[in-house]
Order: structure tokens, then C-alpha cells, then sequence
């Protein structure tokens, strides 16, 4: 077999459906088949009305490949638009009608004839109707996407009822308009529900232990990439992932964890019958986010450890101090793994889950558990055994290995005890964490076990439907379709100048004094906050007018209605509003989809009316079409092609319809086929022209836009948590002020995934300026440093509201001026880079340091440290028994006796130690940002202030160049070899590098050896990292139409990414 022939089943294997997406294929097809053989069957026909073709188009809509509560959920939507609808359209040809007055009856032909100027009034009278209607689309779907499914319908039925002729009466419109659609909508309903019924609440139970088995994997990984970084250890089974798919997993858990609460959304429009209420598993879903910022925080502390084992000469406490913890970690380790393991089988047994899908862990051996015979609270109480053990052996370690006089100092601030720091406080938390999830899962259990007692009395109905505002606040704004694309149509979002606006009382609260300027025109300021606030729908709304009223205007002038009819008009109309996307680039890319959905589904339906032989065999056509929607359904429920899918099967059916049902056009299939192609074509120009003249909205500036608001969001967000900046001597964070962290936290992060998208929209657009490539991979580093900046800020926050700030709150009379500075330098950097954004002006020639100011600040404590507090170190042999953890290592106060306070600072001493770690990092991503900002704006350099602008180009080549020699430092075997040849020689032999030092970091034949060790830092460990991008093969990227059912392909790119690169290469080189 030939290697193409081969690669080419691959592909197609790769391609097959699974069997949950032919089944749902099946669900659609039999749905439109039906609605289809009701169309050709004679009698059913004339109770259809006079638009059957509707039936086959509102079966594709409301397909029923989706589980019920989705499906419910669109049903609600639709029914609300055909109702709105329909009403409209009769109200506005009712006022038609009387402005014809007595010669209302007669047809168009005959009102062109006999009552010209009546008609066209009344024609004036409707394309204004017509007009508000548009206007009125084009804003509800800004305010939110799911409004779409609404206002869709409204058009569909408004827009078809206008090509009517006027003196069709009201009841007759109405059944035309209501017929069809509501009886496609039942037919949907019954085949959702009859073949292979799925529904939300059967999926949540499966959705949340795929999100618990993720957590559980990124867990272990992170803490075995800790702890072990040189794989070495034969207490796991296997080695961990690489640095990279580590980062990478912050994101897929944290997908997964948002399709888990989505589906649980879904269960809103459910009623279920079983033991237990969808709604008792929120509590998990909210645990295991939270849980998330602190495996961020352990994933961020490898990240900085990596860097400080490449500092041979700077990472010898941290070197020394791995192996002796490995055992400790090991043993918390499991218990935590272990603890993980009971709730995923608790949680998959109560919500009828297969124990088949609970994943054990790669890394530990889990024991087998019989859920029968589990008991929570030993359970419980073996894993606080386990932390308090964790907390007083660690600690100890950490003073006995500061006995040596080379270790003396380690409590002064440093990278290293910042990284320990961190990753305790980060470990503790995460027990916590798991420890109230565990809690939960027992009253889960308990309550499933003691519902089963009663049999099937134990079950009973559950509705869940908008049980609180809240709940119908989560369910209002909930998929967001710039994180699922896959909507039937791409949504325009509210407005960036409006979210600057809603944030603006946190800016009075942190700058009280400044006095904001007013305008002396009311008026004016009345319109420009209107503005601010709906600037975007106006915007939007105004190209939905535009363009529509452009391609539908022949209906609505007398001379021209009749033939515009004639040529389904009506379909340029349909096909013009599909294609006009928010943005310019999206546009173009869905008017390409759109062309080859229509003249591929038209040709279809061509070739399905051409085989019933002059209608004389409707079964061959019926057998045909069927055979041409089965693909059409795949692209539509199994990949991102949504769009191009959808109009190809309705074109099927329309195109072939218009021939088959006998009207008053009496077009042959031949001149359908073609007004179809026309249709597109012109309605299609149409939208692109009109996204290019009024008001084009390109998502390049949207790019920008969110960057920027996310750039000054994080601004406000390092003033929120810098308390007492003016030497307050109260440095608690309040609730209040918590809270509104924690909200524009999350506004930045939606901000960032928003931005995301609109990136790879922006590679869409066409550009006079040339390519845009460079650019979005500039915006792609610069999003994941603000990722990265935002996960930090919030590891900083819970650390500091759970633990405090010893060394802040004791000195701040000295050193709150050193931290207001750094404060200032950190706000001023983001807010350049915030203005450069918007204004696309160069970098100032001279910005703030915020590392001298971070280590005038550093200098400060350290100082203030030796004059304050005397060090010193007990003898854990006293306090191994204590049930006070914290005893073992205190700052003694001169004065202060009382052990509890000393061991309350010492906690918040290794909290600021903590925070001090991600304190650091975010101020090496703000160099990186502005670094990125030199590159897309340019500086003002030099003494004179010559605009310098570096070449992205040169950017890349430079940090991977010193990356790879950083990596290969100690892997050369000559001096003088050239990088390539080396890179070369590895591909070919994996284990080169370990040829070198086959144990890794940690050899105790060498401990005698300080000099041997330095220079054996882990040939095993550069070759897990180096394997970054360099040896693991891309997995599919998993998206989900419907929250984890489908899967859709992405090139992800596995490498670290080049701004962390550059930031490893340059601390290390600068020690």
C-alpha cells in the first residue's frame, strides 16, 4: 500500500463520525425527510398553506441533532419570533389595506392599473415597516446572540408575508406563516425525543466527570513536574507532560469546567425524573473553578522553577531542597490524588454515570474503592492528617537546610523561597478546596443512597426552570458565541466603550482626589453617554437596514414588484441577511461559505427533482435528497463549516420544492436553479458592499479594542489588591472591594478569549497594508501575557484575603512609599501600552522601571527585616506532636511572647513570600508587553526621541536562538559545533541528551561534588522541556456545538510561547 493511499485513510478514519454524531445525523435527516414527503404528498399539501416550502426550512432550524433542552430552548425562541412575527406583518398589511381603501381587493397588476398612487403609498407604508423591522433585527442581536433566534424567524415570516400581495386577508397570512413552521417545529419535537433521546441532565453527570478527570490529570502533572522536574523518580509510573501541554492545560480545564456549567444551564428548559436534582451539583462546579486559580498558581510556580534550575550557579537551595521534600510531596501527593478519585466515582454514581468513565490517575496508583463500604469521614479525616503532616515536615525541611552557613539568609527574600512559598500556600489551598468538594460529594452520595431505599418512589420530577435572577442572569448572557462559533449566525457584542463606562466606580474609588471634567452642554453629554453605551447597535443595526433595504427595494416600488417577484426575490433578501456578519473579514469568509453551500445544495436539488422523472417517481427523489442531506447534517453538526452546511440543505429542498409545488410563478427547476445562483450572488454583493461602505467594522480594531480594555482593566486590577498606599494602617481588603476584583477579573478574561477569536477573524480581512500574519502573532503573545498577568493578580488576591500580608501590614510605615511607586511604575506601563493601542502612537522615550522599583522595594524589607525581627529557628523535635502546624519556623518579635501570633505571621509571611513570586513574574510579562508594544508601534529612542520600531521578524529568531543554545548549554559535545548540527544529531538519536547524565538533576554519588552538581543540572530535565514543541505530536483541538458532543479539528501550536521563552532566557542570562 502506498504511503499516500495510506495517509489518506488515516485522514478519512480520522474524519469518521462518532456514533454520538451519527446518531444525531440520523435524528436530523429522518426530521427533514418527513418534512419533505409531507411537501409532495397531494393532501397534506393543501393543508400546509400557501408557503409549504417552510416545513423543510424550519426543520433544518430547529434540527433535532441536539439534546432536548437546547432544542427546547430554540423551540421557545423561534415560537416567539413566528408569533412576533406574524403579528407585525398582519398589523402592517392590515394599515396597507386601508390606505388602498375601497380597491384593496384587487391584485397588484390591477392596483398598478387602477389605483397607482394608493399603491405606492401603501407599498411607502410597508418598506418602512419593513425598515423598523430590520433596524430592530440588527439591535436585539447585539444586545445578546440568543436574540437571534428570535428575530430570524421575525424576519422570515415579516419579510416573505411583504412579497405577498396586499389584498391577502389576515387569517390567511397567518395560517400561511403558522402552518408550517409550528407543525415542522412538533415534527422536530417528537423525533428529539423519540429516536435516540438525549437530555441535558442524563449529559451533566458525564460532562462533570470529564471536567474532574482533566482537573485530576493537570493536578498530578503539575505537582509531579514540581517536585520531580528531572523524571528520575520511580515513585510514578509514568514522566509528566512537558512545561508546554502543562500551560496548555490551564485552558482546556478551564473549558471544560465552562461547557460543565453550560450544560448545566441547559437543564433549565428540563423536566427530569430521577433521584437527584441537576442544580445539587452547582456547588461542585463553583469548588472545582475556584480550585482552578490555585492550580494555575502550582502550574505558575513550575514555570518559575524551570527558570531557576536553568541558573546553575542561583539554584542551589532549591536543588538541595527537591529531593529531600519528594518523599513528603509524594505521600500528600497520592492522599490527594486518592481524595480526587472518591469524588469522581461518588459524583459518576449518583448521576448514573459508568464508573468506566472515572480515570484513575496516570501517575499514582489509585485503589480500588467499594462505594458500598466508603467512608467520607475517615476519608476526610485522613486527608487533614495528610496536609498537617505535609505543613510541619515541609517547614521543617526548609529550616533544617538553612543550618549550613551557605543557606543562612533564607528567609531575605529571593526567588527560591519565593518559589517554596508559593507552591506550599498554593498546595494547602487546593486541599482545602478538595476537601469542601468532598464534603459535597458525601451529601451527593448520602442523599442518591437514601433515595434508593424507596425504589422508584426515590425518584421524582425535577424543574429547574429560572429558580432565581441570578440563575436567569447566568442562563441570559451563557454561551457566548465568540467561544462558540459554531452559532447559526456571528453575533455582534456590546460595546467596549460601554464596559469602560460600567467600570468607572471603581476608578472613583481608587482616585478619589482627582475631580473628572464635565462638559457644560447637558445635552451633549446626555448624547455622548447614549452613544457610548449603544454606539455598536446603532452601528449594526443601520447595515442590516442598509443592506437589505438595497437588495429588496425593487419589491416596494409599483413598477418593479411583480418581476422582482417573479425572480424570488424574496430569496436575495434571506440570502443577504445570512451572509452580513459584524465584522468585515467574517463577511467575506461567510459569503465564501455561503456561495459553495448554495450552488453545491441547489445542483443537489437539480439532480434530486431530475430523477423523479417528471415527478412519476417521488420515491427516487425522495431517496436522493436523502442521500445529499446526509453529508449536509455531517458539516453541519460535526464541523465548524456550520454556515456553508445550513443553507446547502435548505437550497435542496427549496430549490426542488419550487418546481414540484404548483404556484403562480410555474418556474421550471432549470430557472429555479438559476434564481437561486442569482439570488446568492446579488444578495451576497450586496452584504459585502454594504459592510464596506457603512460603517465597516473590522476585526482588527475589535482585536484592539478588547486588548485594550483588558490592558486598562489589569491596570485597575494592581490598584484594587494595593491597599494602603498612603500608610493606612488597616490593609484589610474589604468585601466590597473583593468583589469588584473579582468581577473585572473576570470582564478581562472574557475580554482576552474575545480577543482570541477576533485574532483569527482579523487573518480573514483583506488588508491594503500587506499581510497581517506578523501582527497576529504579535496580539497572540501579547494575549497570553495578559493571561498570564490576570492569573497572577488573582493568585495574589486569594492568597492575600486568606492569609494576610505580615510583612506589608507590620512595615508599612516604612516602606509604603517604595510600594506606591512600584504601584504607579506598574500602572503607568499598562496604561502606555493601553493608549499606544488606541492612539497607535510610539512608546514614550522613558517609562518608570518597575523592577528597580520592586527591588527598591525588596531592599527595603530586607533592611527593615534585620533591624525589626530577630530570625530564628526551633528545634522541630519539640513541636513534632503539636497540633499547631505553624509553630515550627517564627519571626520572634522583640517582646512578643505569644506563640499563636508568631506562627499567624509566619503564615502571612510565606503568603507575601508567595505573592511576592507572582509580583515578580508580572512584572517580567509587563517588560514583555512593552517589548511587544516597541514592535507594533514603535519607541521613541535616543536622546532626541527617534522613532525606533524593531522587526517582529528578528523578535522570533532571537529568543529562539537563545532558547536553544540556553537548552543546549551542556548538551554540545564541542564548543565549537554548530547549533543545527546539534539539533540535527538530536532529532535523529532522543537519547543523546540523556547520554550525558542519565539519573537527571538529583545524583548522590556526586553531593560531595558542589561544582560536579552545578554542571550536571538535569540532561533528563532539558530533554522533558526541550521535547517543547520539539517531539510530541499536535492532538486534535475539541470544540463542541453543543458543549463536548463533537469534535472539530485546530492547529494548535504545543510550543511554549515565544514571550515566556524570552523571559526564561533573559533571567537566566542576567544573573
Amino acid at each position: 500500500m502506498s504511503p499516500e493511499f495510506e495517509s489518506i485513510i488515516q485522514y478519512l478514519n480520522k474524519k469518521k463520525p462518532s456514533r454520538l454524531l451519527t446518531q444525531r445525523i440520523f435524528k436530523s435527516t429522518v426530521n427533514s425527510t418527513i418534512a419533505l414527503i409531507l411537501c409532495l404528498n397531494p393532501n397534506t399539501l393543501k393543508v400546509l398553506g400557501g408557503e409549504p416550502a417552510m416545513l423543510p426550512l424550519i426543520s433544518v432550524i430547529i434540527h433535532p441533532g441536539r439534546r432536548f433542552g437546547t432544542m427546547i430552548e430554540a423551540v421557545f425562541f423561534c415560537s416567539t419570533g413566528l408569533l412576533l412575527g406574524n403579528a407585525y406583518a398582519i398589523f402592517s398589511k392590515f394599515i396597507a389595506q386601508k390606505i388602498l381603501g375601497d380597491l384593496s381587493i384587487l391584485d397588484d397588476q390591477e392596483q398598478l392599473i387602477q389605483n397607482y398612487h394608493n399603491y405606492k403609498t401603501a407599498l411607502s407604508f410597508l418598506v418602512v415597516m419593513q425598515i423598523i423591522m430590520l433596524f430592530f433585527h440588527g439591535w436585539m442581536r447585539v444586545i445578546t446572540h440568543k436574540f437571534f433566534a428570535i428575530v430570524f424567524p421575525l424576519f422570515l415570516v415579516v419579510h416573505f408575508a411583504f412579497s405577498d400581495p396586499i389584498y391577502i386577508d389576515a387569517g390567511t397570512t397567518f395560517r400561511n406563516y403558522t402552518v408550517p413552521f409550528f407543525l415542522g417545529i412538533a415534527i422536530s419535537i417528537a423525533c428529539n425525543l423519540l429516536i435516540f433521546p438525549e437530555f441535558g441532565s442524563s449529559f451533566l453527570g458525564k460532562s462533570i466527570t470529564q471536567s474532574l478527570n482533566a482537573l485530576h490529570y493537570t493536578l498530578d502533572s503539575t505537582i509531579q513536574f514540581f517536585i520531580n522536574p528531572s523524571g528520575s523518580s520511580t515513585d510514578y509510573l509514568e514522566n509528566s507532560i512537558p512545561l508546554s501541554q502543562l500551560i496548555k492545560q490551564k485552558a482546556e480545564v478551564r473549558a471544560k469546567l465552562n461547557s460543565t456549567e453550560a450544560v448545566l444551564q441547559e437543564c433549565i428548559y428540563e423536566i427530569s425524573f430521577s433521584f437527584l436534582s441537576p442544580i445539587q451539583l452547582k456547588p461542585i462546579i463553583q469548588i472545582s473553578k475556584a480550585q482552578m486559580n490555585y492550580i494555575n498558581a502550582l502550574i505558575n510556580s513550575s514555570q518559575l522553577e524551570f527558570t531557576i534550575l536553568l541558573k546553575n550557579e542561583n539554584s542551589k537551595l532549591l536543588r538541595q531542597f527537591l529531593p529531600r521534600t519528594e518523599a513528603l510531596v509524594f505521600k500528600l501527593h497520592r492522599t490527594l490524588s486518592q481524595s480526587i478519585y472518591i469524588i469522581k466515582l461518588a459524583i459518576s454514581y449518583s448521576y448514573d454515570v459508568k464508573l468506566s468513565e472515572v480515570s484513575k490517575s496516570k501517575n499514582l496508583v489509585n485503589d480500588d474503592i467499594d462505594l458500598d463500604n466508603i467512608d467520607f469521614d475517615q476519608e476526610l479525616v485522613k486527608l487533614k492528617q495528610a496536609v498537617s503532616k505535609f505543613d510541619r515536615a515541609f517547614k521543617k525541611e526548609m529550616s533544617e537546610i538553612t543550618d549550613s552557613s551557605e543557606f543562612k539568609d533564607y528567609l531575605s527574600p529571593n526567588d527560591e523561597i519565593f518559589i517554596l512559598s508559593s507552591f506550599l500556600m498554593n498546595l494547602k489551598q487546593t486541599s482545602q478546596l478538595i476537601s469542601q468538594m468532598m464534603r459535597q460529594s458525601q451529601t451527593i452520595f448520602e442523599y442518591r443512597k437514601s433515595q434508593e431505599k424507596h425504589g422508584i418512589l426515590g425518584q421524582r420530577l425535577w424543574f429547574s426552570i429560572l429558580t432565581s435572577w441570578g440563575q436567569l442572569k447566568d442562563w441570559f448572557h451563557s454561551q457566548d458565541p465568540l467561544i462558540n462559533s459554531s452559532n447559526l449566525n456571528f453575533i455582534e457584542q456590546p460595546s467596549i466603550q460601554k464596559r469602560f463606562k460600567e467600570n468607572e466606580p471603581l476608578e472613583d474609588e481608587v482616585f478619589k482626589h482627582l475631580q473628572r471634567r464635565q462638559s457644560l452642554d447637558p445635552l451633549f453629554n446626555s448624547w455622548l453617554k447614549f452613544y457610548n453605551s449603544h454606539g455598536d447597535h446603532f452601528r449594526f443595526g443601520f447595515q442590516i437596514t442598509a443592506g437589505l433595504t438595497l437588495a429588496t427595494f425593487p419589491m416596494f416600488v409599483p413598477e418593479s414588484r411583480k418581476w422582482f417577484v417573479d425572480i424570488r426575490g424574496t430569496w436575495i433578501g434571506f440570502v443577504c441577511i445570512l451572509v452580513l456578519e459584524p465584522q468585515l473579514g467574517g463577511t467575506f469568509f461567510v459569503f465564501f461559505l455561503r456561495f459553495v453551500g448554495v450552488i453545491s445544495g441547489a445542483a443537489w436539488g437539480y439532480l434530486s427533482y431530475v430523477s423523479a422523472i417528471n415527478q412519476t417517481n417521488p420515491y427516487l427523489e425522495v431517496f436522493v435528497s436523502v442521500i445529499g442531506a446526509i453529508p449536509g447534517f455531517y458539516f453541519f453538526l460535526g464541523t465548524p463549516y456550520v454556515k456553508a452546511a445550513i443553507i446547502m440543505i435548505i437550497s435542496i429542498y427549496v430549490v426542488m420544492l419550487s418546481a414540484v409545488i404548483p404556484s403562480e410563478l410555474g418556474s421550471s427547476i432549470s430557472e429555479n436553479f438559476g434564481k437561486r445562483c442569482l439570488a446568492m450572488i446579488y444578495g451576497g454583493a450586496v452584504a459585502l458592499l454594504c459592510q464596506l461602505i457603512f460603517f465597516p467594522m473590522k476585526a482588527r480594531d475589535a482585536l484592539i479594542a478588547e486588548v485594550a480594555f483588558a490592558s486598562n482593566s489589569i491596570a485597575k486590577l494592581t490598584l484594587l489588591y494595593a491597599t494602603g498606599l498612603d500608610g493606612e494602617k488597616s490593609l484589610t481588603m474589604p468585601e466590597k472591594r473583593f468583589q469588584k476584583f473579582t468581577e473585572l477579573s473576570e470582564l478581562v478574561k472574557s475580554s482576552l478569549s474575545k480577543a482570541e477569536v477576533f485574532r483569527k477573524e482579523a487573518k480573514k480581512e483583506p488588508r491594503l497594508k500587506g499581510s497581517f500574519k506578523d501582527i497576529t502573532d504579535a496580539f497572540k503573545e501579547i494575549i497570553f501575557i495578559l493571561h498570564e498577568i490576570v492569573d497572577r493578580l488573582d493568585n495574589i488576591i486569594f492568597l492575600r484575603k486568606e492569609y494576610g500580608s505580615a510583612i506589608i501590614e507590620d512595615f508599612n510605615e516604612e516602606v509604603y512609599p517604595y510600594r506606591r511607586q512600584m504601584s504607579a511604575s506598574m500602572n503607568n506601563s499598562l496604561k502606555v501600552f493601553q493608549l499606544a493601542l488606541l492612539t497607535k502612537d510610539p512608546l514614550p522615550q522613558y517609562l518608570p522601571s518597575v523592577r528597580i522599583a520592586h527591588q527598591r522595594l525588596i531592599l527595603k524589607i530586607k533592611e527593615t527585616v534585620s533591624e525589626r525581627y530577630k530570625i530564628s529557628s526551633h528545634n522541630f523535635d519539640d513541636f513534632e506532636n503539636s497540633e499547631d502546624s505553624d509553630q515550627e519556623i517564627t519571626l520572634i518579635f522583640d517582646g512578643r511572647k505569644d506563640s499563636r501570633v508568631n506562627a499567624l505571621l509566619k503564615e502571612k509571611f510565606l503568603s507575601w513570600n508567595a505573592t511576592s513570586s507572582c509580583v515578580e513574574e508580572i512584572i517580567e510579562y509587563i517588560e514583555e508587553l512593552l517589548e511587544l508594544g516597541k514592535i507594533l508601534f514603535g519607541v521613541n529612542e535616543f536622546k532626541y526621541g527617534f522613532l525606533s520600531r524593531p522587526l517582529y521578524k528578528d523578535y522570533v529568531e532571537k529568543t529562539q536562538k537563545k532558547f536553544n543554545e540556553l537548552l543546549l548549554a551542556d548538551t554540545t559535545p564541542s564548543t565549537n559545533a554548530n547549533l543545527d548540527d546539534v539539533l540535527d544529531e538530536h532529532n535523529e538519536d532522543e537519547g543523546i541528551l540523556s547520554h550525558y547524565n542519565p539519573v537527571g538533576i538529583f545524583d548522590d554519588n556526586e553531593k560531595d561534588s558542589q561544582k560536579s552538581l552545578d554542571s550536571h543540572i538535569s540532561q533528563a530535565f532539558r530533554k522533558r522541556v526541550y521535547s517543547i514543541g520539539s517531539w510530541i505530536n499536535s492532538e486534535d483541538f475539541k470544540r463542541m456545538n453543543s458543549f463536548g458532543d463533537q469534535e472539530f479539528e485546530e492547529d494548535e501550536d504545543i510550543d511554549l510561547p515565544l514571550s515566556l521563552k524570552r523571559i526564561v532566557s533573559k533571567k537566566v542570562n542576567q544573573e
